[in-house]
């Protein structure tokens, strides 16, 4: 069986077309666990509901504690072998459970990834993808997550044992919880299979906190040194493919604020020391992906041309 784990937190909006994307699913051995996370909004009565005309539901009331705390608080009491994360705003195709476990059967894989289409609101994501399918081992997994190549940090659009899920906690109260999380997965396992069809739709939606600067933002940061120091610890070998995840996640936050220079001096500075220090190094290194290349290479010139590089790094 797999435990299918939502976290709710005011998404009434979407909520209806993710739970029912769920339900639909070709696969049937699957229990669904709605997390209601404090949610001010109706979404509480609404998992209610969805539990009372469905037995495969299992609904969750908690006070607000983040993403991160209503994930772990699904994990806990989930009963599956294995574990599927799923976000209240995204929805998946109805055979994605199913390709999942297809894939873990043919494979003998320990954990299983398909694609990730990302959409803006008020659009549709296509769903015609025929895709690929790549083997890796963990390590192998690790490297090309960190390089940003056929792997990314999302702990969604992925199936993996649930003893791994519960051993590796989300960290309660951060944000870009994924990238403390992930790559503890991919570095206990021995065998991977990315299947790159997409059938994970993330909505991206306008004002999300995650894309303007603020304490999520300190946390990607944060999050892109812990991974470097985890890889010199461990993994030395894998270091330059950590500092280009590092490079990237770097640029990505001194573009979200225009300001920042002005506004948040330390932060700034804190950036374009690490950027200046490594743009060589992700030039030369043939494993970059070629948008940070390219970004490295501009940053020759410092760091004015930011509307520039905003096109190329995004």
């Amino acid at each position: 069986m797999i435990s299918v784990i939502v976290p709710v937190y005011k998404v009434e909006k979407y909520l209806d077309k993710c739970v029912q994307s769920i339900l639909s699913q070709t696969y049937r051995d699957f229990e669904l666990i709605l997390v209601d996370d404090g949610s001010p909004d109706e979404c509480g009565k609404k998992c209610d509901y969805y539990a009372k005309e469905n037995k495969k539901i299992i609904v969750i009331h908690k006070e607000n504690g983040g993403l991160s705390d209503a994930r772990n608080a699904g994990t806990k009491i989930a009963r599956g072998k294995y574990i599927t994360y799923i976000d209240s705003d995204d929805y998946v195709s109805k055979d994605y459970l199913q390709t999942l476990v297809s894939l873990k059967e043919k494979y003998d894989a320990d954990i299983v990834v398909t694609g990730l289409a990302v959409f803006k609101e008020g659009t549709t994501p296509s769903e015609i993808n025929k895709g690929k399918v790549y083997f890796y081992t963990g390590i192998q997994a690790l490297e090309k997550m960190l390089y940003q190549n056929t792997l990314d940090t999302s702990a969604c659009a992925m199936l993996l044992p649930a003893d791994i899920a519960k051993k590796y906690q989300f960290p309660k109260g951060k944000y870009h919880e994924d990238e403390f999380t992930t790559y503890k997965y991919y570095s206990s396992v021995d065998r991977v299979i990315v299947a790159t069809k997409k059938q994970y739709f993330y909505l991206q939606r306008e004002g999300s906190i995650m894309h303007a600067f603020g304490q999520a933002s300190i946390d990607e940061l944060d999050a892109a040194d812990n991974l470097v120091k985890f890889c010199e610890n461990e993994y030395p070998k894998l270091v330059p493919a950590a500092q280009s995840k590092k490079f990237s996640d770097y640029c990505q936050v001194l573009l979200a604020d225009a300001n920042l220079q002005q506004e948040k001096l330390n932060v700034y500075k804190r950036i374009i020391d690490y950027l200046d220090e490594y743009k060589i190094k992700i030039i030369r290194d043939r494993n970059c992906r070629p948008k940070n290349r390219i970004a490295a290479s501009l940053l020759l010139f410092g760091p004015a041309p930011l509307k520039l590089i905003n096109k190329i790094i995004r």
